[in-house]
């Protein structure tokens, strides 16, 4: 594993204006950064694509790549299993527009969901109206050049991907070589279905696309080393599969907001401990 690969992220800054964010990052010896596109930091609607080369500049300035682009989809109304058409071509758009912001950004990572989905709706119909939305989505990725990492949420969220065996399923449905699977350590340990080695094993390490890095009781989204999460065992396996993607410190629980750096500085130093 190499520390370009350990990504700060901007979710906990939200406090913070997103100059602040990427002045701390540059500060701690960071190379790599995964962004959280939503307000107050970067609300799509109101970037043109000035405004967009403006921070790829500002990005670039302070020595930073930009591994991962990653839309609010959670709180926003965005979810490809809806049943109401509409709402399901919404989204497409929402995700499709994101898709090409990444490339004006010059990052070729996104994270997709299958968000929100009935429990009174049929599972089956659910998840057809899932794969042939992300299909769509796909599509646009692949014109694109977009790697989309398909990230599996709670049962509290949906219950349309919560496991490896479910996400392993929509990505052959979808059959798209530019969508892939993400691994977050908390949330596999929340499900409690996979361990995270297992989690690898069921949907490939060849369809790993990204990886949320953070600790947990679990639940929670900690710092590394604030939680109870195996992780030093996650970074073992990750190791093993010679991964070489990004792991974004999607960090957020509000116990970081007002000291957000250094939440970061004890990432990067329990990272550069096991490297």
């Amino acid at each position: 594993m190499e520390l370009s690969q350990l990504c700060a992220a901007n979710y906990h800054y939200k406090r913070y204006t997103l100059d602040y964010f990427l002045e701390s990052a540059e500060r701690l010896g960071y190379q790599s950064i995964e962004l959280w596109a939503s307000g107050p930091h970067l609300h799509l609607e109101d970037f043109d694509a000035a405004r967009l080369a403006e921070l790829n500049r500002k990005i670039k300035a302070h020595h930073l790549a930009l591994r991962c682009f990653t839309p609010e989809q959670c709180v926003y109304a965005i979810s490809v299993s809806h049943p109401d058409k509409v709402y399901r071509d919404r989204t497409v758009d929402f995700f499709n527009q994101h898709i090409e912001a990444a490339v004006q950004l010059d990052c070729d990572h996104m994270v997709v969901s299958t968000g929100f989905a009935y429990l009174d709706v049929d599972a089956e119909d659910a998840f057809g109206w899932c794969a042939e939305a992300m299909g769509r989505i796909a599509r646009k990725a692949e014109q694109e050049g977009v790697t989309l990492a398909v990230e599996p949420f709670t049962k509290y969220t949906t219950h349309i991907c919560n496991e490896a065996s479910q996400l392993r399923r929509l990505l052959r449905t979808v059959n798209s070589p530019r969508l892939m699977g993400l691994a977050d350590t908390d949330v596999i340990a929340t499900t409690a279905v996979d361990t995270f080695s297992t989690f690898l094993d069921v949907i490939g390490p060849e369809n790993l696309g990204h990886v949320h890095f953070v600790d947990g009781n679990p639940g929670g989204h900690l710092v590394p080393g604030d939680g109870v999460l195996d992780l030093d065992g996650a970074l073992e396996k990750l190791k093993a599969i010679h991964y070489t993607g990004a792991l974004g410190l999607e960090v957020l629980d509000r116990r970081y907001v007002f000291a957000p750096e250094a939440a970061m500085k004890q990432a990067m130093d329990w990272y550069k401990e096991r490297i």
